[in-house]
């Protein structure tokens, strides 16, 4: 099973002074959305189609995962609060894996923000340390839900044809 793991696009600095729900209002640079698209180009040379795909409900995450979905048909989309920068990788891909033995998928997406990519890549393939994902870059896994790990195949950076 392929698993696309892809960091958002190119986003809005941080508010200086934040208030709640300021980093998730962050949306999308125009070098972000041509990042996005971009990317979302290269994912469909390598992929007809997404059978399911899980995304991070912060609007830079959302507009990014918006280019990919005009490109690719998606089956299944999921909004999912488990994948924000503060969530946590291991118990993610755990219930991600366990889901995937019970409910096979040939292809997954996910779209979320740093350091959670990062980590989630290294927990996949503990023989990889956690790659620093350029913004819109997307690694490409190769995962056996029942051995629950996976393996790093190739990493795409916005600057990759």
């Amino acid at each position: 099973m392929k698993l696309y793991i892809m960091r958002h696009g190119e986003a809005e600095p941080p508010v200086m002074r934040p208030y709640p729900g300021a980093d998730a209002n962050r949306v999308l640079t125009d070098c972000g959305h041509a990042e996005a698209e971009t990317a979302a180009q290269w994912l469909k040379k390598h992929e007809k189609g997404i059978d399911l795909a899980i995304v991070s409900p912060y609007s830079r995450a959302r507009q990014t995962y918006d280019h990919v979905a005009e490109q690719i048909p998606v089956e299944v989309t999921e909004i999912s609060t488990e994948i924000t920068p503060d969530g946590d990788p291991e118990m993610f891909a755990g219930a991600l894996l366990a889901r995937l033995q019970i409910e096979p998928a040939e292809s997954v997406l996910v779209v979320s923000h740093m350091p959670f990519v990062c980590y989630l890549v290294h927990y996949l393939d503990t023989a990889v340390q956690a790659p620093l994902f350029p913004t819109a870059g997307i690694a490409v896994l190769d995962v056996e839900p029942l051995a629950m790990s996976g393996a790093l195949k190739s990493f795409y950076k916005n600057q990759d044809e």
